[in-house]
């Protein structure tokens, strides 16, 4: 094949058990190939076991940007028994198998004989004192970029800088395991017959728990809390790591009831406050984000979602929160939901949703999942594109002051608590313009029904403000006179994209209708678009449709046909285009 015609991305699978450095292995892979100017998009398949279990982690590589972690893997890499029987079958025609024969020891060939198999000793390679058998992901890796043809000197210096701060024996150690799976492989295995060019420029390697924590951090956040529940706890981990130089508070509660009540405090006091949680903890919290509701106080609350009811699949990817966070807590009050379709997107979400949740004064709801907040992928650096805006505090009094006067936006004056003739009650009970309490001071005469009133509606005038001035309609990507669309919300953006290239190859017509905001829908505008549209096929992955429900249930408008993915996994380009395909078989 000559090199013009050389595929110019692949994909490699790492398989093992918890605790066998697959995690790992996967990271430092990535990074290298990040710092050699490729593209990589990982995806981290694991069980909720410290320790054993089956757990595999994909990498999507390229010289161009990778919009999923692939279907099936050219390159598999297995490091326990267990692994062999459950990946083999998914390999590529003709790809390749590396595993560990000192530990693995049957005639793999007899799964699949379409396969190259290389198997090395690790144990009789390295034998030396101190060299734990977690250490063959790092040879691994060194066959890895042998057989890729990747830059050998940029894959040691890697491990330069990641070990650096354990000391130069680590280092010694840890760059000569990865130089000998580049010469074991260089002497015992082909290259593979790819070209991956990187263009020389280093590129982040990140999650988007890590670049939802710096949205946050680079738009003034002050006080977060949260209680570590998988998949949110990255989020917690990188900001406890920066509290100290960023001078932040971060704090670690007891629970999530405790959590939901603390942000509620540190944003009543006057700082930009957020959380983090999954959706069980997110049930936890409803009755504090009514609270919050009701007391105008404005808290942005990350929900990452994963597999439910209950306890669920825990460590498994679903999109099935939406319709928990658009009903949250009792009553009517306004609330603001966005669901950012990449990495790049959710940082600037968290800094945008700390603007909006001090505009409006009312919880703002971040909708992320599994693959978002997990899946590592190569980025260029961020820009902060939204200044930060306070909303209506003020900082002195002048006159009277009431905390909840009625405005025509619904939006009240508000005082951090101290200022001097700026006392206020705020309390959880129906209360008037200056917080006190309709039961207490009017005992049920009609003055108070007429209090009610007013009150609740202005502060669900808001979201008539909301809607026409910032929340937006979807985007339309495509071909705007296509035949077919595809719609989806939140992290399925990259994916769909990938879906609308397979079905363009085939010479159809196909664009992508994706939505960002949530909740309130602008309905006028999403009607524009959607109306522009020939057929809508709903993309989700859950079983009920929930966006469409959504939809429909703001604007009339009724997506009839979907398709589904609720087995914990999300999903690809091209599982997207066969599962596609197969719905328009449908009568």
């Amino acid at each position: 094949m000559s090199s013009s015609n050389r595929k110019d991305s692949v994909i490699v699978r790492i398989a093992g058990a918890a605790g066998d450095g697959i995690a790992s292995a996967g990271e430092i892979f990535g990074r290298i190939c990040s710092r050699d100017g490729l593209h990589v998009m990982a995806y981290n398949a694991y069980q909720s076991a410290i320790r054993g279990g089956h757990v595999w982690l994909q990498l999507h590589v390229g010289s161009q940007k990778t919009l999923s972690h692939g279907e099936k893997p050219d390159v598999l890499v297995l490091l326990n028994r267990t692994s062999p029987p459950v990946h083999i079958p998914d390999v590529k025609e003709g790809g390749v198998v590396f595993y560990n024969s000192s530990l693995i020891t049957e005639d793999l060939s007899k799964m699949r004989d379409d396969l190259t198999y290389y198997h090395f000793p690790f144990r009789e390679l390295v034998n030396e004192p101190g060299v734990e058998a977690v250490m063959v992901n790092v040879m691994l890796i060194g066959c890895v970029l042998q057989v890729l043809g990747l830059n050998a000197e940029v894959g040691l210096n890697f491990v330069k800088e990641r070990l650096g701060k354990k000391g130069e024996q680590v280092v010694q150690m840890n760059q000569r395991i990865l130089k000998l799976g580049m010469d074991w492989a260089k002497e015992n295995a082909k290259q593979l017959d790819v070209s991956l060019k990187g263009d020389g420029k280093r590129r982040m390697f990140l999650t988007g728990n890590h670049t939802f924590a710096m949205g946050l951090l680079a738009h003034g956040l002050k006080f977060y809390a949260a209680y570590p529940m998988s998949p949110s706890t990255g989020i917690l981990h990188y900001l406890a790591s920066k509290a100290k130089s960023h001078k932040i508070i971060v704090k670690q509660c007891e629970d999530e009831l405790a959590v939901v009540n603390f942000v509620i405090g540190a944003a009543h006091a006057g700082v930009r406050a957020a959380c983090a949680t999954s959706g069980g903890g997110f049930s936890l919290m409803t009755e504090g984000i009514g609270l919050a509701g009701m007391m105008e106080e404005p808290i942005v609350v990350i929900s990452v979602q994963r597999g439910g009811p209950s306890t669920g699949i825990p460590t498994k990817h679903e999109q099935g929160d939406l319709i928990q966070m658009v009903g949250a807590s009792q009553g009517d009050f306004a609330r603001i939901i966005i669901a950012p379709k990449d990495i790049e997107d959710a940082f600037h979400a968290a800094g945008r949703a700390l603007n909006l949740a001090e505009k409006y004064q009312t919880p703002v709801l971040v909708l992320s999942d599994l693959f978002l907040s997990e899946h590592f992928q190569t980025a260029e650096p961020f820009q902060v594109k939204l200044p930060i805006d306070r909303g209506k505090l003020e900082r002195s009094v002048n006159g009277q002051y009431k905390r909840f006067l009625i405005t025509e936006d619904g939006v009240s004056p508000r005082l951090v608590p101290g200022v001097p003739g700026g006392m206020y009650c705020s309390a959880s009970d129906e209360h008037d313009e200056e917080g006190l309490v309709t039961s207490d001071v009017l005992a049920g005469l009609p003055e108070a029904r007429q209090i009610r009133n007013r009150l609740h509606a202005k502060r669900l005038k808001k979201l008539d403000v909301m809607r026409a001035e910032d929340m937006q309609p979807p985007t339309l990507t495509g071909p705007e006179d296509a035949d077919l669309t595809l719609m989806g919300w939140g992290s399925t953006y990259d994916v769909i994209e990938e879906a609308c290239q397979y079905f363009k190859r085939e010479g159809l017509r196909v664009n992508h209708l994706h939505f960002t905001d949530l909740f309130p829908l602008p309905v006028e505008k999403v009607l524009e678009v959607m109306n522009s549209c020939k057929e809508i096929i709903g993309i989700e992955n859950n079983f009920t449709g929930q966006m469409s429900r959504l939809i429909r249930m703001e604007t009339g408008y009724h997506i009839k046909r979907s398709v589904s993915r609720y087995d914990g996994e999300p999903f690809t380009g091209e599982d997207i285009y066969h599962r596609v395909k197969k719905e328009l078989t449908y009568v």
